[in-house]
């Protein structure tokens, strides 16, 4: 135990490096380092979208001197840093975590809570992997300039921009997002109104928007994006508007066979994904409405992957199932599902004169606009922001026809008039054109990374008074420790008043009296019998600190918990800041027994997560006076969970809200202060008492949007669950109905094999006389 207690209130208990053998990998001498953390990226995976951006990424940045480091996440395969790829000096995946870094207890105890839960495992996990290899990466480099980037999507930068935010990453690390469009934006695309897995969606949203609007520097590629980000109430005004890179198409080799079975029909290509979001059922209403005698002329091939289609009414169809109903044997058609990007666009140039539709109802900044419209192929396309802003990025207009998104009329009309103006070669944009462009392009990446790296340079440290209240209304004889944690501490400017239960015509505690002696320059107020609320609020009226730190007696302050705690307030302006929970099992003999070590409350600022309140004890968390005066602790008796509700309040308003990743007290596990799971029910109940009675107007709209799609997606779960209790109950009818029809069946057989059997004695008599 003492090893390990040891270790864990050292200084670096938190830091993490490359084991030697792949330390030795790098080169030490880089003076720019660029960390693309994605699950997305060519060569691995037939993609045109983030995968083809990334790739683009770090063939622009490795032109400009950086040194890349790719981190796949959501990835099964260990590729211990080795990278065949140009332009990537190494590769990692998140899976590699436990093998290539040298983990410290802490890290496993955490990994370890995110594994217990499966939603936890999709979004936390990957997180904090994308933490610990941006540390290592850190410490390995550290006269480097360090660029990290993300995708908006999943958010797997969530827990490191939570790091760089509380002041725990150095200032050579800048932490940037690219929004590609989010799962809020996907539902929506795939009109996927109703959803089976919905605290799944509720997580990524909220991932998704703190990465958005928390990193040093966020990007969106077209103004359409970040319109309809702002559409679901995220923070969109220190975004920075940076189109994707042109992905400049060169011929990869002729194709060996016309994909065309009548090289005299007229080719008319989808060419996207199969699915809703890419407009594929508009596409096909469009061709259902044609002419017959127009449709006899076409041959109409599908480029693009086949997936499980979501929508309500095709929920259970494939793409490949649903063309081949909708089309039987009325058209000429081919899907080609297995080529790449390349391929694709190779096999379009070899077709005579073809027409490519490009009909997604919603779209970003899509490659696949990038890539047709360098092709001089007469193009079909729907007129969406997204689309419009990539053919204008390339200057192409001519031989484009724009429809409205999801009108199949004006797609066939379109159609129609391409048809009509067979054959036509469209001006297309040059390769100096677009060289030039990508250059300004990248220029501008690098003066915004420029400016952010400023703007995000470490603050002067605070120097902020601190009130420490520490309560003792259990465990009292744990107080001793607890205040000599306090005098530890790397922080000096402190005020701590000690608060202990003093009951009518009892002398005082034992402990209180010892602790009196030893620490004179601490306050020492008596109370009665008050309801725990009422305590904090007592508190927090003699504070004359700025910031107010409640400390339970049967906690341990690591010695900079104080320091870390201001430093991450003073860092991203937070009138709150979090940390998680720590504890040591009783078994715990030395740095062998991990399995002792348990992390707890490492919160993630989700309200609708709060909402479900599951948490074994109350929140440690250092707060402004101010907020705590205007926002003061609810006095209903017997309340635990008291710092939980004052959080939810700011999460609730908006309000500045920093979360250090690594716990810095321990708690004792046999605390008296643990919350029993009987009383959750009512701690759930006055934690949304308490945020009820906000004022709506101080309500985020973003919140508000959230609770009212939580309340919608659980109205559509208890119907799922009210049908499924009805098939429940049919089947075990129909299994009744069956069951008496199979005995009256058996019954049946058996007097018949009697029946048989009597005739067959019969007959044996006759043949014997």
């Amino acid at each position: 135990m003492k090893n390990l207690l040891a270790h864990i209130l050292s200084p670096d208990y938190s830091q993490v490096y490359f084991q030697p053998q792949w330390q030795e990998t790098f080169n030490a001498s880089a003076q720019k380092v660029a960390i693309l953390a994605t699950s997305e990226f060519e060569g691995f995976y037939q993609n045109g979208g983030i995968g083809t951006y990334y790739q683009a990424l770090s063939q622009h940045l490795a032109a400009d001197g950086w040194y890349i480091i790719l981190l796949l996440c959501q990835n099964d395969t260990e590729f211990g840093g080795k990278s065949q790829l140009p332009n990537l000096q190494h590769i990692f995946s998140t899976v590699e975590v436990d093998k290539v870094l040298n983990l410290q207890p802490i890290h496993r105890a955490i990994l370890a809570q995110s594994q217990e839960q499966t939603i936890a495992q999709w979004f936390d996990y990957e997180s904090f992997c994308c933490l610990f290899f941006t540390q290592a990466i850190l410490a390995s480099f550290p006269e480097a300039v360090i660029y990290v980037e993300f995708p908006a999507i999943w958010g797997f930068g969530d827990r490191t921009i939570r790091a760089k935010k509380s002041g725990l990453l150095s200032k050579n690390c800048l932490v940037g997002v690219t929004d590609h469009g989010g799962f809020e934006w996907l539902r929506e695309t795939n009109h996927r109104y109703a959803v089976d897995h919905p605290h799944w969606f509720w997580q990524a949203y909220h991932y998704e928007q703190y990465s958005y609007e928390n990193a040093d520097v966020t990007y969106f590629p077209s103004h359409f994006l970040k319109s309809k980000v702002e559409s679901y109430g995220w923070k969109t005004s220190h975004a920075v508007h940076l189109p994707y890179f042109i992905p400049i198409v060169s011929n990869v080799g002729a194709i060996r066979e016309s994909p065309l079975q009548n090289n005299q029909k007229i080719p008319l290509v989808f060419f996207g994904r199969l699915e809703e979001r890419k407009g594929l059922c508009t596409f096909m209403e469009a061709l259902q409405s044609l002419d017959p005698n127009i449709t006899e002329t076409l041959e109409i091939i599908f480029l693009g992957k086949i997936v499980q289609l979501e929508s309500t009414q095709l929920k259970g169809w494939d793409s490949q199932e649903y063309l081949d109903r909708a089309l039987k044997e009325n058209y000429a058609y081919q899907i080609l599902p297995d080529l790449s990007s390349q391929q694709a666009i190779e096999l379009v140039s070899q077709l005579p004169n073809p027409i490519v539709c490009l009909c997604s109802w919603q779209e970003n900044f899509p490659n696949a606009a990038l890539e047709m419209g360098q092709s001089p192929v007469s193009l079909v396309v729907s007129d969406t922001g997204g689309f419009r802003e990539t053919l204008n990025l390339i200057s192409r207009t001519d031989g484009v026809r724009w429809f409205q998104p999801t009108d199949a009329e004006s797609l066939s009309d379109s159609i129609i008039a391409a048809i009509s103006a067979r054959p036509e070669t469209p001006a297309i944009s040059d390769r100096p054109y677009l060289e030039k462009t990508n250059q300004t392009l990248l220029d501008r990446r690098l003066e915004s990374m420029s400016e952010a790296f400023i703007k995000s340079a470490p603050k002067p440290p605070k120097n902020s008074r601190v009130t420490v209240g520490v309560t003792c209304f259990a465990d009292g004889e744990k107080t001793l420790d607890c205040l000599e944690s306090l005098t530890g501490q790397t922080y000096e400017n402190l005020e701590i008043i000690v608060l202990y239960q003093l009951p009518a015509s009892e002398p005082i505690p034992e402990a209180i009296a010892l602790a009196k002696t030893q620490y004179p320059n601490y306050q020492f107020i008596a109370s009665n019998n008050q309801s725990l609320g009422a305590a904090y609020n007592q508190l927090v009226q003699l504070a004359t600190g700025e910031y107010f730190l409640l400390l339970a007696s049967d906690r341990i302050a690591l010695p900079t918990m104080v320091e870390k705690l201001v430093n991450a307030a003073g860092e991203s302006d937070a009138i709150a800041v979090v940390c998680g929970d720590m504890k040591l099992g009783q078994n715990s003999s030395d740095l062998q027994h991990l399995q002792h070590l348990q992390v707890i409350n490492c919160h993630d600022g989700s309200l609708l997560k709060l909402l479900e309140f599951n948490q074994p004890q109350d929140l440690c968390a250092l707060f402004t006076v101010e907020w705590l005066r205007e926002f003061p602790y609810c006095e209903v008796r017997d309340l635990l969970a008291l710092n939980w509700q004052i959080l939810a309040a700011a999460i609730a308003t908006g309000q500045e809200i920093a979360y250090y990743p690594y716990p810095l007290y321990l708690s004792d596990p046999d605390s008296a202060l643990m919350i029993p799971p009987e009383s959750l029910p009512k701690e759930r109940y006055y934690l949304r008492q308490y945020i009820s009675q906000i004022d709506v107007s101080r309500w985020t709209q973003r919140q508000l949007h959230l609770l009212l799609t939580c309340v919608e997606q659980l109205y559509q779960s208890e119907v799922q669950n009210k049908n499924q209790i009805w098939q429940l109950q049919q089947n075990q009818t129909q299994a009744k109905i069956f069951a008496s029809q199979s005995q009256a069946w058996m019954q049946t057989a058996l007097q018949t094999q009697d029946e048989l059997e009597a005739r067959e004695a019969e007959l044996q008599k006759h043949q014997i006389r």
